[in-house]
């Protein structure tokens, strides 16, 4: 009698593992399908299979083992119905035309500024038609038609419209207000730092481009790369093939290990595909510029810049946290390989990285970074950035953010802020090529993502750079970056009508670029009455 109640007993927890093994691999296979179809089927069958099994009293003896394979087996079939499609067809040619408006504009006695030298050409007209400058010349001297929308600019100063180059926009419940906040503080185009495969199709199908009441998405990339999605060489490289049939401009690295990071670099470079993002500190930047890396946000992250400054970086980089080893260990890997599991994983892990800083939390090694940084060591790593074309975007106003956190020791986060605004001036001086960017976007934060790239101006300013060079990294440069000056980065004929109207000399004060009196998107002008109005509206309440 014992005997047969504990064999029982055994079958039930036998069959209740099997029940919880099933059901727990098909609830993730519903979470992580697209085509939820799949996951609905096989719970059904698993459920039919279960029940009928225990009906039939077929759950003893050589059956048992039996049932375990049959199992296994659907639950296999389930997973690899899951898995992502390797089929991927190679993206159709981008639909990226510049919009336009049903009139021409004419803006009359204005200043142009030659953002590549800093010459000012006085008492212009500018006239545009279909989104794009068609001429240029002494006011007065332009003939109109009827359909002419025509400004009096005088004692104003044009300039292209600002390219913020490091931003997380789209995809969030808040993107549309945070569109027209950009476009309201002067912003005519962006650079997304983190995309998806659907994200790429609707850009290269002309989503995000097409309004002249938004900036333009300019450049994007596909899932962020982490220990999530990339998290071995080989499965690396597969997804770097994956993204550059989807379409992606870009591969960007958020964190993941040397060997990953080598392996991308070597097949973005086959792929003819630039390989951008974070550099964590285990790894050299000198060397990551070398093989070219193409370009550098926030520094490196984690104080990776300071480490390659730093006297003691041999130590500093030997010590510096990696990434844990579960990264790469094969259960793992085979687990993220379920997309939706691996999708989702992967988004709050990018999500957590934007809003935090990460890096070194040990207040020793913190000020140990302060007192060995060097000037000669920033010089030296400057040198190999602009020997390499190697971009950097400072994200100052981000990097500000992570220092100064609650839990922060306000001396030493002003000690290593202070190095970054002095690093940020060497890069300068040195004639490293940089960006402005905020790693601003949605999420709780979204109020200030129009306004961010002002208060980069502002960060830059206090670096000691100069005005035309804060002008030059928020316009020229960017369009150099993207390979894009014939129609973008000066106020010029066959130039793209995206401009900024400035109520003062842009360079004669970096605060001169905060004076907007217009912003023209496409030929579309919006008067300093509208821009304040749609700042007036997203403006939080005061309750």
């Amino acid at each position: 009698m014992e005997q047969n109640t504990k064999r029982k007993l055994l079958s039930t927890i036998g069959f209740g593992l099997l029940f919880v093994l099933v059901f727990g691999i098909v609830l993730v296979l519903m979470i992580s399908s697209d085509e939820r179809w799949y996951g609905y089927l096989i719970l059904a069958a698993c459920a039919g299979f279960l029940i009928t099994l225990r009906r039939m009293k077929l759950w003893h003896g050589w059956r048992v083992p039996l049932c375990w394979i049959l199992a296994l087996v659907i639950v296999w079939s389930g997973l690899y119905a899951g898995q992502p499609s390797m089929n991927i067809q190679p993206y159709t040619a981008m639909n990226l035309e510049q919009p336009s408006v049903p009139y021409q504009l004419l803006l009359n006695h204005v200043t142009i500024v030659d953002t590549q030298n800093g010459q000012l050409t006085s008492n212009m007209s500018i006239l545009t038609k279909e989104g794009t400058i068609i001429d240029i010349a002494p006011a007065g001297s332009i003939k109109t038609g009827e359909d002419t929308k025509i400004v009096e600019a005088t004692g104003k100063y044009a300039v292209p419209g600002y390219l913020n180059m490091h931003m997380h926009v789209l995809g969030d419940e808040k993107t549309p207000e945070v569109m027209s906040l950009l476009l309201a503080n002067g912003v005519t185009g962006f650079r997304q730092m983190s995309g998806s495969a659907d994200q790429l199709k609707a850009w290269r199908a002309g989503a995000y481009t097409s309004s002249t009441e938004e900036p333009a998405l300019l450049a994007m990339p596909g899932d962020v790369l982490t220990p999530i999605n990339a998290p071995t060489p080989k499965v690396a490289v597969e997804f770097v093939r994956e993204q550059q049939k989807e379409g992606a401009g870009f591969i960007k690295a958020g964190a993941v290990t040397p060997e990953v990071f080598d392996a991308v670099q070597a097949e973005a470079n086959k792929l003819n595909l630039a390989f951008v993002g974070h550099v964590l500190p285990d790894l050299d930047l000198k060397e990551a510029s070398k093989n070219g890396f193409y370009s550098v946000e926030h520094f490196g992250i984690n104080n990776g810049a300071l480490i390659s400054t730093s006297t003691d970086e041999n130590n500093l980089r030997a010590e510096a946290t990696g990434l844990p080893s579960i990264t790469s260990n094969p259960v793992f890997v085979q687990f993220m390989k379920i997309k939706g599991v691996r999708d989702f994983v992967n988004e709050q892990v990018v999500k957590l990285a934007i809003e935090t800083s990460g890096g070194e939390e040990d207040s020793a090694v913190l000020q140990h970074l302060i007192d060995t940084y060097s000037e000669e060591k920033a010089i030296q790593l400057a040198g190999v950035f602009v020997e390499n074309n190697t971009w950097q975007t400072p994200t100052l106003v981000r990097m500000h953010l992570g220092l100064f956190s609650n839990d922060s020791d306000p001396t030493i986060a002003q000690g290593l802020y202070d190095l970054y605004l002095k690093l940020a001036k060497t890069y300068d001086s040195k004639g490293v090529k940089m960006m402005v960017g905020t790693d601003e976007g949605g999420g709780v934060n979204w109020r200030n993502a129009g306004n961010s790239i002002h208060q980069e101006f502002d960060e830059l300013e206090k670096a000691g750079i100069s005005p035309l060079h804060v002008l030059q990294m928020a316009t020229l440069n960017g369009a150099e970056f993207l390979g894009r000056l014939d129609d973008m980065g000066t106020v010029e004929a066959g130039k793209n009508a995206d401009l900024v109207i400035l109520d003062a000399n842009p360079l004669e004060s970096v605060q001169n670029l905060h004076k907007i009196d217009a912003v023209i998107r496409a030929g579309s002008y919006h008067g300093q009455e509208e821009l304040n109005s749609i700042k007036k509206n997203e403006r939080p309440s005061d309750n």
